[in-house]
């Protein structure tokens, strides 16, 4: 997992600032411990050491914020939630708290109390990709195609190079059997990657789907290609050829290119736990 460098750094300065009681003094000792903790990957110590810092301070939003993204970076999402729930309650237009609480569940299968979340952290931040991201991984898991397209084609509005986007909403245009549109989406990734086997083999699918064997049997040879253990590549290009029987494509993926972990396979990423100040 990377880790924003500069983001726990700005956070340790912010720390190093705090004055005023003792309490204060004693939750930024706590919380100095967390981030070294997290920055080691110790996220159930971090969970700990922010669980001191609140009790020397209850109040403190950004105590529980830090400690939600600890957990949820340890796969605790339930804990993650509560924390959230918290931080909204300390401070009810805190956008990331939202935004966080929405990804903790749509990682939990909570589709549609994390697009309300999502939405609610949109509506405070319109730049907030990251929101924008899971919404459409919850939009295509309700298989509201259209409404995760619009989210894909905002994240890559914001980031034009973002190949994970590209990807999904490749997919995601596949499903509408919108074939000339996910075929322009895997040829810009080809054009990103020009070495991406699996960028081949999704166009060359969306390519066979459309019904142009000539340019699927291309793509597929080049995947084949790049990269000769994929199996299911080979056994698909055969088929075209007349060679074999095509494969069944893999259940909620059409064509058996799978696409890769994220927001689109069912598992969001936890991004990094470097904690932002509250508002």
């Amino acid at each position: 997992m990377n880790y924003n460098r500069m983001g726990w750094m700005k956070f340790a300065v912010t720390i190093l600032c705090m004055a005023g009681t003792a309490f204060a003094q004693e939750d930024s000792e706590y919380a100095r411990k967390a981030v070294a903790l997290a920055k080691n990957k110790d996220y159930a110590g971090a969970a700990e050491e922010f669980s001191k810092a609140i009790k020397a301070s209850p109040k403190n939003p950004k105590h529980y914020s830090n400690r939600g993204k600890a957990y949820r970076a340890a796969g605790q999402l339930d804990k993650a939630e509560a924390d959230f729930t918290k931080v909204i309650e300390l401070s009810p237009d805190n956008a990331d708290a939202y935004s966080e609480r929405g990804k903790a569940k749509v990682s939990q299968k909570k589709f549609d109390a994390g697009i309300e979340d999502l939405t609610k952290a949109i509506s405070l931040d319109e730049n907030d990709v990251d929101s924008f991201r899971f919404r459409a991984f919850a939009y295509v898991a309700k298989r509201d195609f259209e409404k995760a397209i619009e989210d894909y084609s905002a994240v890559l509005k914001e980031k034009p190079k973002d190949v994970q986007a590209l990807e999904r909403r490749g997919f995601t245009y596949q499903s509408l059997k919108k074939y000339d549109e996910a075929i322009a989406d895997f040829t810009q990734l080809i054009e990103k990657s020009p070495k991406d086997a699996e960028a081949y083999k999704r166009r060359g699918y969306a390519y066979s789907l459309k019904g142009e064997k000539e340019k699927a049997i291309e793509d597929f040879k080049m995947a084949v290609k790049l990269k000769p253990s994929d199996a299911d590549a080979a056994t698909r290009l055969k088929a075209l050829e007349g060679k074999a029987v095509a494969p069944a494509a893999s259940p909620g993926v059409s064509g058996g290119a799978k696409p890769g972990p994220g927001p689109a396979t069912g598992t969001p990423p936890v991004p990094s736990v470097a904690p932002s100040p509250g508002h």
